[in-house]
């Protein structure tokens, strides 16, 4: 299992368009591949820090986020998705430890 995840702000002035984007040709758009396991989108609750969303993607390998970058779909939706946000950073993650609370 990996986690990819994005961190971004959406444009000044472009909220609107970004919240039709998500609705429209963005909406669920991680979960339409194989080997995506879940998808989570987090919002900044207090604002102020940058970047103000985070967007993780449990997947079974390293493989299937390979193949779903590789996809003209995807590509497309991308490239709409970045002319909406700026201070983009990604990272791919693996686990290394777990704790929990008994």
């Amino acid at each position: 299992m990996i986690i990819f995840e994005y961190r971004f702000d959406v444009l000044p002035g472009k909220l609107a368009e970004y919240k039709r984007y998500t609705n429209g040709i963005g909406k669920d758009i991680w979960l339409k591949y194989p080997g995506v396991k879940s998808c989570r989108i987090y919002q900044s609750i207090f604002g102020g820090a940058t970047p103000q969303r985070v967007i993780q993607v449990e997947l079974t390998s390293l493989a299937s986020l390979e193949k779903i970058f590789q996809d003209k779909k995807f590509q497309k939706a991308k490239e709409k998705f970045h002319s909406l946000v700026t201070n983009v950073s990604d990272s791919v993650l693996t686990l290394t430890k777990e704790g929990k609370k008994k």
